[in-house]
């Protein structure tokens, strides 16, 4: 099928993200640049005592420079490691998200990846087109070792962090997509780590699905009547007018 918007790509995929992980790196660099014009001078003559101090011990001066060197390189790790990029981690999952999509290109679906909502910072992840309608598919990495998913009293949690404010965004989202193409938009929070509850959740309007199940889920949903080739190519041309991509 030809799709006047151009195919989708998965090098698309998670661009926004990435340009505000790597805004975040600099600024953090910023702060760390900061630190060390303190910290670094500070340490050097400490580090340069437990030198001396070892080579005393030790009866080599060998011994006493790679004690000195050791410490003031781990005072410069601490200074200087990165700390998590919640931004980059998105676009990692995006990349993933836009990975498992692919194959429905060539079923003759159509895939908008990383669209700008115009008057707004936020982004849809994933338009996603086909013979049953059109979905939006948000995507959440979600794989801290400490942390994982649970559903209390109606309450989606991951770690200590509810999720009710980031599923009202996503109906939110498919919200303005479905006034913008004017038809309805189903909801999906596709997740990549965590175990998700049940395998499963519906949670008000939004499905919230492993991301491995995503491409199954989809080719499921009972087709939509009049959502031929023709139709998909005006939906696809008004999303991209709509929502254009994303422009670093």
């Amino acid at each position: 099928m030809a799709v006047p918007v151009g195919r989708g790509r998965k090098a698309g995929a998670g661009a926004s993200a990435a340009r505000r992980g790597r805004q975040q790196r600099a600024a953090e660099v910023a702060r760390q640049h900061r630190l060390g014009r303190w910290v670094l001078p500070g340490a050097a003559l400490p580090t340069l005592g437990v030198g001396l101090w070892a080579a005393s011990v030790g009866g080599a001066a060998w011994f006493g420079a790679v004690v000195a060197l050791s410490l003031f390189v781990r005072v410069v790790w601490l200074v200087y490691r990165p700390g998590r990029n919640s931004w980059r981690v998105g676009a990692t999952g995006e990349r993933r998200t836009a990975r498992l999509l692919a194959p429905l290109e060539r079923r003759g679906w159509v895939l908008l990846h990383d669209r700008s909502i115009p008057g707004s910072r936020a982004n849809l992840d994933h338009l996603v087109l086909g013979p049953p309608g059109v979905v939006y598919v948000d995507t959440k990495l979600w794989a801290s070792e400490k942390s994982r998913l649970q559903l209390r009293d109606g309450t989606l949690w991951y770690g200590r962090y509810p999720q009710d404010r980031a599923l009202r965004t996503v109906e939110w989202e498919a919200g303005l997509a479905a006034v913008a193409l004017g038809v309805p938009v189903r909801a999906v929070v596709a997740v990549h780590g965590a175990a998700v509850p049940g395998g499963v959740l519906r949670l008000g309007d939004v499905m919230v699905l492993p991301a491995k199940q995503l491409r199954r889920y989809l080719r499921d949903l009972q087709p939509e009547r009049g959502m031929d080739d023709a139709r998909l190519r005006q939906l696809a041309a008004r999303a991209a007018v709509a929502f254009p991509p994303y422009r670093p």
